[in-house]
């Protein structure tokens, strides 16, 4: 289902929402899902089908993607800003947070300004090209875990290992079947470490 949040620019943002059963909804654990760059929500279509027995699926679409491809594309700290004001606006108590590429990026630096709603926080494939960002992952302080398709082009192993490395508390899990797109390559075998994850 379409929502819509208002940013602290007064923009119109849409999302997605989505619960297997609706009268459910106030007693699921909200897990919201960061696209990468250049994708939009409809990417997590694949994973969302599963998340959303046992979530409440939360698809939010950066400027100047998908839903909101009327905006023009922003950067890191303005994609980072909207997110804040869709949060300060929820009545979220805790969630998960889950970013692809870019997202994840964006997921860390949300993660650090909102440590006490976080339950955990999952990336994929996130390169920290941003130097805000890869400083920011050093002092996470959430239960976390980072996915690498074998196959990536994007997150080599030596990539894997700094990240690791930089982050202690991190689990980081290197899956056959897939690559830089590994949630949509091999979306049964990441609903299998997400819920896995989760149990820990």
């Amino acid at each position: 289902m379409n929502h819509s949040f208002k940013n602290s620019q007064s923009l119109s943002l849409n999302y997605l929402e989505k619960h297997k059963y609706l009268k459910n909804k106030q007693n699921s654990t909200p897990i919201i899902l960061l696209h990468e760059i250049g994708d939009s929500s409809d990417s997590w279509e694949k994973v969302s089908e599963d998340l959303k027995d046992k979530f409440l699926v939360i698809q939010i679409d950066f400027r100047g993607h998908g839903l909101n491809l009327c905006f023009e594309k922003v950067g890191i700290d303005e994609s980072v800003s909207d997110i804040l004001d869709y949060l300060d606006q929820s009545s979220y108590k805790s969630f998960y947070l889950m970013g692809h590429g870019f997202g994840g990026e964006c997921a860390v630096i949300i993660a650090n300004q909102r440590p006490n709603l976080i339950k955990k926080l999952i990336l994929i494939e996130t390169e920290f090209s941003d130097s805000i960002a890869w400083e920011e992952w050093g002092k996470i302080s959430i239960p976390s875990l980072y996915v690498r398709g074998r196959q990536s082009d994007v997150i080599s192993h030596e990539l894997a290992i700094q990240i690791r490395e930089k982050q202690k508390m991190c689990f980081v899990t290197e899956l056959e079947g897939g690559g830089h797109q590994f949630h949509e390559d091999s979306p049964h075998s990441l609903i299998s470490a997400i819920f896995w994850f989760e149990s820990q």
